[in-house]
């Protein structure tokens, strides 16, 4: 076929010579081997692409998140404008946790875009920042510069409950509505929540760890923040819980990780020394969890074993708890709570009915139930 083709264009090209034909032929022939690869890649694409709508699909089936009859993992109905730009500020760059939740913010946003068939400009866009170790100053400095941008929503995940009144305000007057993700501060001026309900979820830690003392001992409590709701509320729930109903459960110990100078090895190496009896230990979040599981495998008593409970799903904490260091963890859901939470924001640019408030659960994880699906997509790295 090619010596055929060489001859038609040496007869049609004398004057530009049968070389010039041939490198037109072997040009012809890369640019089919270019199109095949190209298709291929495209079909290779489209076959990542399914998967991870099926995967999407499953995570919307296990783990559904509804408010007011709104299910907030669904962005089918929402008709935006061309371009719209929505900030996200977090309050921790390199926690898995928050890359999780920005990891579903994004997916959001594709999802409208594939839904409305926006493309290029016409694209709405998702600009992310966070500070790098959930620095109040940083944080603010952040939504200032996302503020400059004017965007069409803010969404933030506040580092102090007492932070934010000034640039609240600043959003209100530029007309641009404010979202809060994960951790909410009281004020009238945010339009809507996507977060864990952080009292019902320390109260459940408290159920379980007392479930796991057999009702009756000396438990601690180490609690990652003061000044943020998720340790507030959470602290206030564990609290009430074990006062309200295990009067044989003495919490003889409360320590917020922000107010004290020690390290958290020093931290539970006081503890321990001070309450010898102490039977259980809960912390607050990934990052309390995964350092009193180091602290106690150094401190903790060679005799007999200490019950250990945490929060939130890293696969380092699974790890603990299939190596039988930690009995459990109250784990969140970071990927649905930043979809949801683009989902108010879009709802709310479309002028549609929204919840103020949307709770995006827990589920307690031990090793009995490490295999459950839910269970499997909530686990980040």
């Amino acid at each position: 076929m090619k010596g055929k083709m060489f001859a038609a264009l040496c007869a049609l090209s004398l004057l530009a010579g049968c070389t010039a034909a041939e490198d037109a032929i072997e040009a012809s022939s890369e640019t089919a081997q270019e199109a095949q690869a190209g298709e291929s890649a495209a079909g290779e694409g489209q076959d990542a692409s399914g998967a991870e709508q099926e995967g999407i699909a499953a995570f919307r089936e296990l783990l559904e998140i509804k408010a007011e009859g709104i299910d907030y993992l669904d962005v089918s109905g929402i008709r935006i404008p061309e371009g719209v730009t929505l900030s996200m500020v977090g309050k921790d760059a390199e926690s898995g946790y928050w890359k999780q939740v920005h990891a579903g913010a994004g997916q959001a946003i594709d999802d409208i875009n594939a839904a409305l068939g926006y493309t290029e400009d016409a694209k709405a866009e998702l600009i992310y920042d966070a500070s790098a170790t959930g620095d109040i100053a940083e944080q603010i400095d952040i939504i200032d510069q996302m503020l400059d941008k004017n965007p069409d929503a803010l969404i933030i995940g506040f580092v102090d409950i007492n932070s934010g009144k000034t640039q609240l305000e600043l959003a209100e007057s530029n007309g641009v509505p404010v979202f809060t993700v994960d951790s909410a501060i009281e004020n009238s001026l945010i339009v809507g929540s996507s977060q864990t309900d952080n009292y019902q979820a320390g109260a459940e830690a408290a159920r379980r760890l007392a479930g796991l003392m057999g009702g009756s001992g000396q438990a601690a409590l180490l609690v990652h923040s003061s000044e943020t709701e998720t340790g507030i509320e959470r602290e206030r729930g564990f609290r009430e819980e074990l006062e309200q109903n295990y009067p044989d459960i003495e919490l003889v110990s409360a320590a917020y990780q922000d107010q004290d100078e020690r390290n958290v090895d020093d931290i539970i190496a006081a503890v321990l020394s001070e309450y010898p009896e102490l039977k259980a230990y809960q912390a607050m979040n990934e990052e309390t969890t995964e350092a009193l599981v180091s602290a106690i495998e150094m401190y903790g008593p060679e005799d007999r074993p200490l019950i250990i409970a945490g929060f939130d799903a890293s696969s380092a904490e699974i790890e603990d708890i299939e190596d039988g260091k930690l009995a459990g963890v109250i784990a969140q859901n970071p990927y649905g709570m930043g979809y949801a939470a683009v989902v108010l924001a879009l709802r709310e640019i479309a002028g549609m009915d929204n919840a103020s408030s949307v709770d995006t659960g827990y589920l307690w994880i031990d090793a009995g139930n490490l295999g459950d699906p839910a269970v499997q997509q909530l686990i980040y790295k």
